[in-house]
């Protein structure tokens, strides 16, 4: 015999409140995290999902791998017949090409923060990009007089564009989007696996992720790398539904003369900024949080600090090669943030740098 409850009743809701966390139990019980690496633009990417499906975690994580490697395609100056590639071989003054919709969203976004950061970051930086070769087996340092040359082509101002077509104002420029393309395609990877269902995961492109959901009743927690010491995390935080991007010298570099040299070019000059070891941001896009990280590192403490407080919804942590480090003014307050390792140990690496 089974007891009727009228629906307005205080235990029909107890009773259905407690049927819903039985099925939400039950329904996280048999949540399984799945992870799987490929190697794509230049990096590991490493895309976690939490689905109790098998067959729709694979299809939804080969899906994402596939959205990133075509927009690799489009983006990379390193492919000779990549989108990119040939806008910046056929783009000259006054001529338009016509670009695809995501080649452009991200010129318009590289553009967009060129502006605000002051040209900190800058997606003309290609001239400038050309002459390092960080990926030489014996790398060495570019010729002073060319680099100097290069910098003539640097100005995302000279940037045109007109609906969905592109053009470069000066003969010698090209784009590089090092910066911002990796980004996009993170976040484009995100977009693949809600749309395919998945309600929890994380994208982590060689330290530009994003995660969305729980993991398990929680949030993701996630971990910043240690400028010096790449075994070692300095400072982790819980991310749900956030990007978070760290640009720091230790990603690609060589060391000349006890120099270090790194691929994080200033577009002032063309030279690696040597003020800063790793700036971290946490933003609602990866795009963002990645163009943002490089435009801190190469604006420093000061003016990078004051550039993020200005925004809504983001924040940053720069680390400086003296062994100091700065915070926007709410990044202290990110959930679950752990700053021990990095206040207790930061400064004594310094001596390594």
């Amino acid at each position: 015999m089974f007891l009727k409850l009228p629906h307005n009743s205080v235990l029909y809701h107890y009773f259905l409140s407690i049927l819903c966390l039985s099925l939400t139990s039950c329904e996280l019980k048999n949540q399984k995290v799945i992870k799987r690496t490929q190697f794509i633009m230049g990096t590991l990417v490493e895309i976690t999902i939490q689905e109790s499906d098998n067959d729709l975690a694979q299809h939804a994580i080969n899906k994402s791998f596939n959205e990133m490697s075509r927009l690799e395609k489009i983006m990379s100056t390193y492919l000779p017949n990549s989108e990119l590639s040939q806008l910046n071989t056929l783009a000259r003054r006054e001529t338009k090409i016509t670009v695809s919709s995501d080649l452009l969203k991200v010129i318009q976004r590289g553009v967009h923060w060129g502006k605000l950061s002051n040209g900190a970051i800058d997606i003309t930086i290609g001239p400038a990009v050309k002459l390092w070769e960080f990926n030489a087996e014996t790398p060495t340092l570019p010729d002073a007089d060319k680099l100097q040359e290069a910098t003539s082509f640097i100005d995302y101002k000279n940037i045109a564009i007109d609906g969905s077509s592109v053009s470069l104002k000066k003969t010698g420029m090209s784009l590089h989007l090092g910066a911002i393309g990796k980004g996009y395609a993170v976040d484009q990877a995100i977009g693949i696996l809600k749309k395919m269902g998945v309600k929890s995961g994380l994208v982590n492109a060689g330290g530009d992720l994003m995660a969305f959901g729980l993991k398990k009743t929680e949030a993701w927690h996630i971990g910043i790398q240690h400028p010096r010491k790449p075994e070692k995390i300095i400072a982790s935080l819980d991310v749900r539904d956030k990007a978070v991007a760290t640009s720091g010298d230790y990603q690609r570099y060589f060391i000349k003369d006890k120099v270090r040299f790194h691929h994080i070019l200033n577009p002032k000059d063309g030279w690696p900024e040597n003020q800063t070891m790793s700036a971290t941001v946490i933003a609602d896009t990866v795009m963002d949080a990645d163009a943002l990280s490089t435009a801190l590192f190469i604006l420093g403490p000061n003016k990078g600090i004051g550039l993020i407080n200005s925004l809504e919804g983001v924040e940053g942590m720069i680390l400086s090669k003296l062994g100091s480090a700065s915070y926007s003014s709410g990044f202290r307050n990110l959930p679950g943030l752990s700053l021990q390792v990095l206040e207790n140990d930061l400064s004594k690496q310094v001596a390594t740098n």
